[in-house]
């Protein structure tokens, strides 16, 4: 038989054909021959490599590798199913070998067999695809359904928290990890449908792991038939609970917004700035009273046209205004109901911008706020009658201590006047004037208690038609003795026909303060004259009451003349109440009063009261 060498050299020409990426080498490493396969394997682009040194053909290999063709070469057989080296530049390097030395005729090693692949693409995606199975927490596993063999990998221990060597061993015992109830009775279904079905599944269940925490994976898996018959089932296993909780707190969180929105009635919309799309939850458009189904045109077009025309523009400006940087975002509108019903809208916007500061989308919310609305308006209008009556009691609190004074002092002069007087015509003419005074007290007191019976809201009620003429000698004669006593003159420009549409107290009231008024503040030097004219004009009775008293500076007191208690002279019973309550009164029962006046002169009121 000749030596290995001489087959080598005969069937070189069958190693250069090999399938595989086989070479011979000679006991100094040389290359003896060697398959396509090899140089291609190695990148080796000169294929005549015949008695050249191993390494001088492939200097980038790890020069450790010598270190076992050395051992072959004294004899042994060796092989690795793939083995790491760094090399010099840094780069890794996988190899796969078997290496079997070849010996001469004398039984010495003439050289070595070398089977050697480079793995190292392959490892590169075994260990990304171990590190992504670690990152992703995915394992894979299969069930040999001829033998009931499981196999699984070990990110499946680790995700189900067991020893990394342990295997199911039986088909029952594969299901057992997941929880008792639904979520076993799932895989047991998805399982079996695939068997009997070749249906494939990909469910989200939970599972008990080998330290008794639950915890959520992902489970899709698949079968393998053969003949019709389904002979292996195998998938993934991944760990999904860190998202998976937060996901379900999500949607939690979102029903429970959604049931509070619901709750709320408040709607829900977006605007794309860019292409003018809307979209509206379904509340928005019972809100704006919109047919979700039945709309033609734009969605805003027809919000536009829900608005109550007074709020159209001042709504644009708004909205406007906001886009631009100014503004809250928060604007009111009413949205005009069939039959013109009106319901009050709060909406809330808040405008998105892109990395670059662009503006690309509106968000926003709509509330109906037509309760709160009404209730505003009539708490307002509570407040605005509460006011009235408030000024109303006030008002009747200073009429009655100053209408009721003057009487009081007229009857104390009269009954002192009587007592003093011995001439019986005398006494008898003074209990005349003390009976005219005790009617008009009587009078007066009657028309107070008609004001008390009333209210701001219902006193056009009480207007009634007054003599003006008979009003006015009425409450001159009241205060007869105030006249004797200043010594005063009235005189009277009153046109007997003139009716004026009043209450009889404020009235009566207004004519006696501005009587006293005249008499009080009458000047030192002259005896006072009242003048007291009517006109009518544009249907109103027109009365001017003109004294010749101190008159008023207007500069320095004409803007308060008719404020509480102002006052503007060093009377010690002057108490600024007076003219406050007149023009109160006045304007109650519908009418104006107007004053003008010269420090020395006199003083003017124009009033207008109205007639029927």
């Amino acid at each position: 038989m000749g030596s290995f060498f001489s087959q080598i050299k005969v069937n070189e020409s069958l190693i250069r054909d090999a399938p595989i990426p086989v070479a011979t080498l000679n006991s100094k490493c040389e290359f003896l021959s060697s398959s396509r396969m090899f140089l291609k394997e190695h990148g080796i682009t000169n294929e005549n490599i015949i008695d050249k040194n191993f390494f001088d053909v492939l200097p980038s290999f790890p020069p450790t590798f010598k270190e076992t063709l050395d051992r072959c070469l004294l004899g042994n057989s060796c092989q690795n199913e793939g083995k790491k080296y760094l090399l010099q530049d840094g780069r890794n390097i996988w190899l796969k070998w078997k290496i079997n030395p070849w010996t001469k005729e004398d039984g010495s090693v003439g050289g070595l067999v070398v089977v050697l692949e480079n793995i190292t693409d392959n490892k590169n995606i075994d260990e990304l695809v171990k590190e992504a199975q670690e990152v992703a927490r995915t394992g894979g596993w299969q069930l040999n359904l001829l033998t009931y063999k499981a196999q699984w990998t070990k990110m499946v221990n680790i995700i189900h928290e067991m020893p990394l060597d342990y295997v199911p061993q039986t088909f029952d015992e594969c299901f057992i990890h997941f929880k008792e109830g639904r979520h076993r009775d799932l895989i047991l279904k998805a399982t079996h449908e695939a068997i009997e079905n070749g249906t494939p599944w990909d469910e989200e269940v939970i599972m008990i792991t080998g330290t008794g925490k639950e915890l959520w994976i992902r489970t899709k898996g698949r079968a393998e038939f053969v003949d019709g018959k389904c002979v292996r089932i195998y998938g993934i296993c991944q760990d999904i609970d860190p998202y998976k909780r937060p996901q379900l707190a999500y949607r939690e969180a979102a029903e429970k917004l959604k049931s509070a929105i619901s709750a709320s009635n408040v709607g829900t919309w977006e605007y794309d700035l860019n292409t003018g799309h809307t979209i509206w939850d379904d509340i928005n458009f019972e809100l704006h009273d919109i047919d979700k189904e039945n709309y033609t045109g734009s969605l805003y077009r027809n919000w536009k046209n829900s608005l109550h025309p007074e709020d159209i523009k001042r709504v644009h400006n708004e909205v406007v205004s906001y886009y631009n940087g100014n503004g809250s975002g928060v604007l009111e509108y009413r949205v005009l109901l069939p039959n013109d019903n009106i319901r009050n809208i709060k909406a809330s916007v808040t405008i998105l911008t892109g990395p670059k500061n662009n503006k690309f989308r509106a968000l926003g919310i709509c509330q109906d706020i037509t309760n709160e609305k009404n209730t505003e308006i009539k708490l307002k209008k509570f407040a605005e009658i509460t006011g009235e009556q408030n000024n109303s009691l006030t008002n009747f609190a200073h009429m009655v201590s100053h209408d009721l004074r003057s009487h009081s002092t007229n009857l104390s002069v009269l009954t002192s006047l009587i007592e003093d007087e011995k001439d019986p015509e005398e006494r008898k003419q003074i209990l005349e004037m003390l009976k005219s005074a005790t009617n008009s007290l009587n009078s007066t007191v009657y028309n107070l208690n008609e004001v008390v019976q009333s209210t701001d809201t219902n006193i056009q009620s009480k207007l009634t038609q007054i003599n003006i003429l008979k009003a006015i000698t009425t409450v001159q004669n009241n205060i007869s003795t105030l006249f004797q006593d200043k010594k005063g003159m009235c005189v009277l420009d009153v046109d007997p026909d003139y009716f004026v549409y009043v209450v009889p107290a404020y009235l009566d009231s207004v004519l006696l303060n501005l009587f006293t008024n005249s008499l009080k503040y009458c000047a030192a030097t002259r005896s006072p004259i009242i003048k007291i004219c009517t006109t009518l004009i544009d249907k109103k009775v027109q009365l001017t009451f003109e004294d010749n008293g101190k008159g008023i500076d207007m500069a320095k007191f004409g803007k308060n003349i008719f404020g509480m208690n102002k006052t503007f002279h060093r009377n010690k019973d002057a108490r600024g109440v007076g003219l406050y309550i007149t023009k109160n009164q006045i304007e109650a029962m519908g009418g104006t009063i107007t004053v003008t006046s010269e420090v020395n002169v006199g003083t003017k009121f124009t009033i207008n009261f109205q007639t029927i």
